[in-house]
């Protein structure tokens, strides 16, 4: 069964999650029926180009210990789905679809031309490969930037990350495709890219000698998925750090866990009573549990005056643990509400859930363009309650919530059936979560500590700071 589990995550990984990686956002879920989320393509990020070095430097191997290579997996054929199935399954998921979507103009589609021409696509779909992928294409035609139709293969490997037990093989960093390059902005802990001595903001320039803006000469996964690869093999990196010459860094793949980079984190800003807590995906088994032991250790270490919560690259995840996660802050009340066609429910706040000591504590939250669906929910909801200050960029302005519906075969529908609103009634589809203070700046180029909309949030708690450095 571990075989299988880690053949299924391989492939989805292959379908474009993340390996070198680039951030995908997660929608919002709802537990009931059953949620995980799709994966829309990520926002592009664009800086200046700078110009390509006039020389390419000699490969050196930077040493490395020699781990235990845990070898991925082939990936599993699916099963075959018989005609009959097929059919059936189109049938319901077009039934659902046209019973239940949040929008009853379907965003614009003919819902019922639709059905009469995948009928015999889907009857002539024999390979489960072909039929999974028409699947996806019927669903893609909502445009909804949630919706989605998962193959058995997908489910599992959703299910596994959620439980944390994703693998992939590739160089352990997160990866943010800009004009110029591949951006750093993250590393897994001790793993073959920081062993090697790449760090946070160092850009990517080439890929085993390959300028990495010339995603032709790559292929269909790009200079990412070239990143990615077996276990144990190696991959030539051009590495530009600031303003240095470019050097060339040979990195060894290894098997890399995906919640390496899925991890509520905790910090002190340098000589200042505030903490800093990121919150990466609500799609995390005991999310909100972990984000009180990463607050419940800032208390331990020093007495906290301040705490500011980033959110910017969270993509969202489950309702209930977002809802979880405001009840650390707040006692209660209620954050608005989610309605569709056929159903509403009030989103209330547990009680008694608060975390001792923090009650007068002042919060601030960092939101983008890439704060999507329950974070977006997370925020606002946080706002409208009065708990914390909001800075940075507005949201996604993309807050249906999912319900899943699973079959037979082990494949998932997840539809969007219900939309987020304010207290008051505001839809904050499309629109977004508005900061309290704007700042609009590309927050990634710059030193942790220099952040301009870290260093905003830190003063709209009350706190001055040390001068900024002049450039990112």
């Amino acid at each position: 069964m571990n075989r299988l589990l880690r053949s299924i995550m391989l492939l989805l990984i292959i379908l474009g999650l993340l390996a070198g990686c680039t951030q995908v956002p997660w929608a919002a879920l709802n537990p009931t029926p059953v949620p995980p989320s799709p994966v829309p393509p990520s926002p592009m990020a664009t800086l200046q180009p700078s110009p390509e070095p006039t020389s390419t430097p000699r490969p050196t191997a930077t040493p490395l210990p020699s781990p235990t290579f845990e070898p991925l997996p082939p990936t599993p054929t699916l099963a075959p789905v018989g005609a009959a199935s097929r059919l059936q399954i189109f049938e319901r998921t077009w039934e659902l679809v046209r019973d239940n979507y949040v929008y009853e103009d379907y965003r614009g589609v003919d819902w019922d031309e639709v059905r009469r021409s995948f009928t015999p696509r889907v009857a002539a779909a024999e390979e489960p490969e072909a039929f999974y992928a028409l699947m996806r294409e019927l669903i893609d035609l909502l445009d909804d930037d949630h919706s989605r139709f998962e193959s058995p293969q997908e489910v599992a490997a959703q299910q596994a990350e959620f439980r944390g037990e994703l693998r992939y093989g590739g160089i352990g960093a997160q990866i943010r495709t800009l004009d110029e390059g591949g951006l750093i902005t993250g590393t897994a802990p001790d793993g073959p890219a920081e062993r090697a001595g790449i760090q946070l903001n160092d850009l990517i320039v080439a890929v085993n000698g390959i300028p990495f803006t010339n995603t032709d000469a790559f292929g269909p996964d790009g200079p990412i998925g070239t990143v990615r690869g077996e276990p144990g093999t190696p991959v030539t990196l051009t590495i530009r750090t600031s303003n240095e010459a470019p050097r060339e860094v040979i990195v060894i793949r290894e098997t890399v866990a995906m919640d390496a980079f899925n991890q509520v984190r905790g910090r002190f800003l340098p000589d200042l009573p505030v903490g800093v807590v990121t919150i990466p995906s609500f799609y995390v088994d005991e999310l909100d549990t972990k984000v009180r032991i990463a607050i419940e250790e800032l208390q331990a270490a020093q007495p906290l005056a301040g705490l500011i919560i980033d959110v910017r690259e969270n993509a969202g995840g489950y309702v209930h643990l977002m809802r979880n996660t405001v009840a650390l802050f707040h006692d209660g009340g209620s954050i608005g509400s989610t309605a569709g066609r056929t159903t509403s429910e009030e989103q209330r706040i547990p009680q008694g859930k608060t975390i001792p000591g923090l009650e007068d504590v002042p919060v601030a939250i960092l939101i983008g363009s890439g704060s999507a669906s329950a974070t977006e929910m997370f925020a606002a909801g946080m706002q409208v309650l009065g708990r914390a200050r909001i800075v940075g960029e507005p949201s996604a302005g993309n807050t249906e919530n999912l319900y899943g519906y699973n079959f037979d075969d082990g494949s998932r529908l997840l539809l969007a059936q219900v939309a987020y609103r304010l207290p008051d009634g505001t839809l904050i589809e499309e629109r977004g979560v508005i900061p309290d203070r704007l700042v609009e700046v590309d927050w990634w180029r710059y030193p942790p500590d220099d952040d301009p909309q870290l260093r905003a949030a830190v003063e709209e708690l009350g706190f001055g700071l040390r001068p900024a450095s002049t450039s990112p």
